[in-house]
C-alpha cells in the first residue's frame, strides 16, 4: 500500500483538490525547467518523463473512485445544432471541474464525467436535444481528473485558496 493511499484515506476532497493542484503544477514547473526555451538532452527528457510518469501515478492514487471521470459521453451534433450548442447547454448546468470535464473538436465532443452524474447528464441531453446528438457511451480511458484539465487551471486554483486564506 502506496504512502499516498494510506495517507489518502484522512484528507477530505477538498485536501486532496490541494494535493492534486500541488502536483500538477510541480509537473508544470519541472517541464519548464526542462523544455522552456532550450533543447533538452535525452537523458533529461528521459528523466522528466519519468518524474512526469510518477506525479500521474500520485494524481491517480490520490483521486477518489466515486469522484474520477469514469465515463465518457461522445458525439457529433445532427442537422442545424452545432457541439457548441451541447457543451454551452451543459455547462449552464454542470460546471467544468465539478466531477465533469468537457472537450470538442472539429464538430465533436467529449464529455467525461463522475459515475454519480451520468443519469443527470443524458437527462439533460435527452430533454434539450431530443434525437439532435448522435451519442456515444463508453467507459473512459483517457481524462480522469475531475477538477483540472490543465496546468492553468490548477495553478488558478491554488491562487484562488491561497488568496482566501
Amino acid at each position: 500500500m502506496s504512502y499516498i493511499y494510506k495517507k489518502l484515506k484522512h484528507m477530505t476532497t477538498q485536501e486532496i483538490k490541494k494535493k492534486v493542484a500541488q502536483l500538477i503544477v510541480k509537473q508544470k514547473n519541472a517541464w519548464e525547467e526542462t523544455y522552456k526555451d532550450r533543447e533538452p538532452t535525452q537523458f533529461e527528457r528521459d528523466t522528466y518523463r519519468m518524474f512526469a510518469e510518477e506525479i500521474e501515478n500520485d494524481i491517480k492514487a490520490l483521486i477518489p473512485a466515486s469522484e474520477k471521470l469514469s465515463i465518457c459521453l461522445t458525439g457529433c451534433a445532427e442537422g442545424e445544432l452545432s457541439h457548441y450548442d451541447i457543451e454551452h447547454s451543459l455547462q449552464t448546468v454542470f460546471k467544468a471541474g465539478e466531477g465533469i470535464q468537457y472537450d470538442s473538436e472539429g464538430g465533436q465532443f467529449w464529455v467525461y464525467v463522475k459515475s454519480s452524474l451520468v443519469q443527470q447528464v443524458l437527462r439533460h441531453i435527452d430533454y434539450h436535444f431530443p434525437g439532435g446528438i448522435n451519442l456515444n457511451v463508453g467507459v473512459n480511458s483517457y481524462a480522469y481528473n475531475p477538477w483540472f484539465q490543465n496546468w492553468t487551471q490548477a495553478r488558478k486554483y491554488l491562487e484562488t485558496i491561497e488568496q482566501e486564506n
